[in-house]
């Protein structure tokens, strides 16, 4: 499957942001709420691309955009990836950043909160080779050993892995279907390792409406039948 990345504005090429929609919607609640601020400045096209569009506020938010701001450039899948589309675009995607220039990437996701360790435990984090090798920032606690990472955010961290490029992945305890407190947490941590400044104050809103808008999504296209595969939402 041929994957485009369709440029229109220059961008920031220090640390690349992106996250899916895994455990309490945490990646794309905190690369959403980012991308917010943002200017669009490109898009991804690619043949299994969701059948859906919407407006957000006077603007078309297309499937995948391209957004920057500051030294930030990241990636949001609006409407979620297709599993058939999935390794595919993630190859499409390292194989964009690591050819783009970037410095760095950090990646968003949650953990299932059953396996926090003890009250007031609040994140671990999981990071490549070349992360450590580089000196970046780090803070945190590693991944325990017997907990995995699965779906595109696993699989894009392992293409960072073999592509010999420093990412770092933030995963908070989540504890809701979609929990924007959690993704405070990953995007505080960020805020303090990069000094870049991320106001949460209207995340909770945010997770509200994401979370009602998913669930008109599975309804309409379960509906149409369009597409037999299932969303990681």
């Amino acid at each position: 499957m041929r994957v485009v990345f369709n440029v229109i504005k220059p961008f920031a090429k220090e640390i690349f942001v992106t996250g899916f929609h895994g455990v309490g919607i945490v990646g794309h609640i905190a690369v959403k709420h980012l991308s917010r601020s943002c200017d669009v400045v490109g898009y991804v096209r690619y043949k299994k691309m969701p059948p859906v569009v919407a407006y957000e506020g006077d603007r078309l938010a297309l499937q995948s955009e391209i957004f920057s701001c500051g030294k930030v450039t990241g990636v949001v899948n609006n409407y979620g990836l297709i599993d058939d589309a999935v390794y595919d675009f993630v190859e499409a995607l390292s194989e964009w950043v690591v050819r783009s220039g970037f410095k760095l990437a950090v990646l968003f996701g949650g953990l299932d909160g059953r396996f926090r360790r003890e009250q007031g435990d609040l994140l671990r984090v999981a990071y490549t080779t070349p992360y450590i090798k580089a000196g970046y920032p780090l803070e945190g606690r590693r991944l325990e050993q017997g907990l995995q990472i699965v779906g595109p955010l696993g699989l894009l961290l392992s293409h960072f892995e073999m592509r010999g490029f420093p990412a770092l992945v933030i995963l908070p305890y989540a504890d809701r279907p979609a929990d924007p407190q959690a993704a405070s947490v990953a995007l505080d941590h960020f805020s303090r390792l990069f000094d870049v400044r991320v106001d949460t104050a209207d995340l909770r809103q945010l997770a509200e409406e994401l979370e009602r808008e998913y669930a008109e999504v599975r309804r309409q296209l379960e509906e149409t039948k369009r597409e037999e595969s299932h969303y990681y939402i």
